[in-house]
């Protein structure tokens, strides 16, 4: 909402996976802004403000990807290429659905709160008030 609605940007999310967990925001006019509000919303998930119905809708949006349909070719790819069994895929689901807001607490303040390594990235036009502790890379396509 604040970044989309009030900030201006196109879009935004989350995303993780290979170890990395990722904010990334598009078409945003105010990307330190941005950047603000991504820390900010660790900080709110960290302090334990989120309700039970926050954590309950935030499972839902979990499963609506988890449990998409597949097709069958790619069920034979998942099992074959990742070992990845239905027994395997049902463990995840249970240990997804048993998450508590303590868990996630505890995960944020494990991988987020202080990570060992973070990074932030602005591509786009240049910023003109861009504080001094970024720095520039130019890349050409």
């Amino acid at each position: 909402l604040l970044i989309r609605e009030k900030g201006g940007a196109y879009g935004g999310g989350a995303n993780h996976g290979n170890g990395v967990f990722s904010f990334y925001s598009y078409r945003d006019p105010n990307s330190l802004d941005t950047i603000s509000r991504f820390q900010d919303s660790i900080n709110w998930v960290n302090s334990g403000s989120f309700t039970a119905k926050d954590l309950e809708e935030a499972k839902l949006s979990v499963f609506s990807k988890i449990d998409a349909p597949v097709a069958p070719s790619s069920k034979g790819s998942t099992l074959f290429l990742r070992g990845i069994s239905d027994e395997l895929k049902q463990k995840y689901r249970d240990q997804l659905f048993n998450v508590t807001k303590h868990d996630v607490i505890d995960v944020t303040q494990r991988y987020l709160i202080d990570p060992p390594a973070r990074g932030s990235a602005i591509i786009g036009p240049e910023i003109k008030t861009l504080p001094s502790e970024w720095t520039i890379q130019r890349f050409s396509l």
